[in-house]
């Protein structure tokens, strides 16, 4: 997990460093998923010999729908990238497991209890002390970085359901190959070509995002749910490092403590489902 929150902070970063060179969210977007197929070409050329019928997987409306919901998260988190440091960004985002719990409720009808309920209700609260609504002026990225926590939400929610009968290369590979023709079609007004001394950067956009992916998958497959939320709260302090040592960039005391209050609203999610599947 400590390798995936690693390549997704080294992801951004470089989405903010080619957000300084005048690329916008969407072509961005697209260079993420146009690097990330060709990651995946060596293992999709090797598999598909031995395994014909990978890329016909038994759900495919959930397949295409995660690949589309997908599509709609990153692009709102590219674009607040390209107007936000990566550790606000990064601070708001740790509002998804809240997210997670309200779809698995509503949607799925599962059984969430009191403190489950109560930790989500104090996750809101740091959101807001990020947020500070009438006192800082609204940011509408913002919004964006919501709409994709919900989008994340959405997919870990879908991924749920598919991913014993589904490889998890098979779910990166749809939604790169979504992401390539909605991101090509937004980001041509705006068009801008890359110089040579840039392609570094996007490899490492198309590069660390997939990897993240991979490790992603592969840590909830090996860790304890109870050692994810934990892990995944070092995005902040790595994300913070990166954006100042790169771009001078920090964030204020209200959004560390923000981000504190969503962290403990998550570790007391996480734990009590450890629990209830323990029990």
């Amino acid at each position: 997990m400590l390798a995936q929150t690693t390549s997704m902070c080294a992801m951004m970063t470089a989405v903010r460093h080619l957000s300084f060179d005048g690329f916008s969210g969407p072509q961005l977007v697209f260079f993420r998923g146009i690097m990330g197929l060709l990651v995946l070409l060596p293992w999709l050329l090797h598999t598909i010999r031995y395994e014909p019928k990978i890329l016909s997987p038994p759900q495919w409306k959930l397949v295409m729908w995660r690949s589309l919901i997908s599509v709609v998260g990153i692009l709102c988190w590219f674009l607040a990238l390209t107007g936000m440091s990566v550790s606000d960004v990064t601070a708001v985002q740790f509002t998804h497991p809240l997210f997670v719990v309200m779809g698995a409720a509503l949607l799925l009808r599962e059984n969430v209890g009191a403190w489950r309920w109560s930790a989500v209700l104090i996750g809101f609260i740091g959101a807001l002390v990020i947020i500070r609504p009438g006192y800082m002026p609204f940011n509408p990225l913002i919004l964006g970085i919501l709409v994709s926590a919900m989008s994340n939400a959405s997919v870990q929610l879908i991924t749920k359901h598919v991913a014993l009968n589904i490889s998890g290369a098979v779910l990166i590979f749809y939604m790169n190959l979504a992401l390539v023709p909605v991101a090509l079609i937004l980001a041509i007004p705006n068009w801008i070509w890359p110089q040579w001394d840039q392609f570094g950067w996007i490899l490492a956009v198309g590069a660390l995002g997939t990897l993240g992916h991979i490790f992603l998958a592969r840590g909830m497959k090996l860790a304890d749910a109870s050692l994810l939320g934990p892990v995944d709260f070092m995005r902040l302090p790595i994300a913070a490092a990166m954006g100042w040592i790169l771009f001078g960039e920090y964030s204020d005391m209200e959004t560390w403590i923000g981000a504190a209050i969503i962290f403990i609203a998550v570790l007391v999610i996480t734990r009590r489902e450890a629990m209830r599947k323990a029990s």
